[in-house]
């Protein structure tokens, strides 16, 4: 191989290396999870520092891909996440709070949304949920909960009539019971449902095969 044939070969990988790279960095990834961790480490048997440890990584490997993090103004693991997203230089932290509390509160919400780089005022608590799985590229699972399965239930349906922007839900399997997702909405997803088994294969996932999606 010649010296121009040698250039020419770093010049081509180095720009695929840029384009994968860039089609990450425009990733919007929402999240959804529980809220009340103490109850899910005793639904669990796990304690409840496992899962804030976990929040904590999986906010700094977002911000470290640059992607966009789109989270519901509440506790538990979504807030957790987000706020490691901003310590370790989150670019944009977009959250979803309903403007009305319909057809439930809101008041318990309203202290999240000073997080925001972005706050989306959604209509009511239905838009707030729904929007978070509709709207992202990506959509991670970080465990369940009533609330969870209501949003695994909107993803579900927007698959089966063509609705939504979502391409791929990540879920994780040592933050799920029995590790996977329970099967009336798992077996009608299989073709954008992809299960990593911790935490740490998530960004070796994210850097590997989200670029294929676009």
């Amino acid at each position: 191989m010649s010296l121009g044939q040698a250039a020419g070969l770093l010049f081509a990988v180095d720009r695929k290396l840029s384009i994968i790279y860039n089609i990450i960095a425009m990733l919007k990834v929402g999240i959804i999870g529980p809220t009340n961790i103490p109850k899910l480490s005793k639904l669990t048997k796990k304690p409840a520092g496992f899962y804030l440890q976990k929040a904590k990584e999986i906010g700094k490997i977002l911000a470290e891909i640059e992607s966009e993090l789109w989270v519901n103004s509440d506790k538990g693991m979504a807030v957790n996440i987000a706020s490691a997203y901003k310590k370790n230089g989150g670019k944009k932290l977009v959250i979803l709070y309903p403007a009305k509390g319909e057809p439930w509160p809101n008041r318990h919400a309203k202290p999240y949304i000073k997080y925001a780089d972005e706050l989306r005022k959604e209509p009511n608590w239905f838009w707030t949920n729904y929007n978070v799985v509709a709207l992202p590229d990506v959509c991670i699972c970080v465990g369940l909960s009533a609330g969870t399965l209501s949003e695994l239930a909107y993803i579900k349906w927007n698959y089966q009539l063509r609705r939504g922007k979502l391409k791929k839900l990540i879920a994780i399997k040592e933050l799920l019971r029995d590790k996977q997702l329970p099967p009336e909405i798992e077996n009608d997803i299989k073709k954008i449902l992809a299960y990593v088994n911790t935490v740490r294969d998530l960004k070796k996932f994210l850097k590997e095969t989200l670029p294929c999606l676009f």
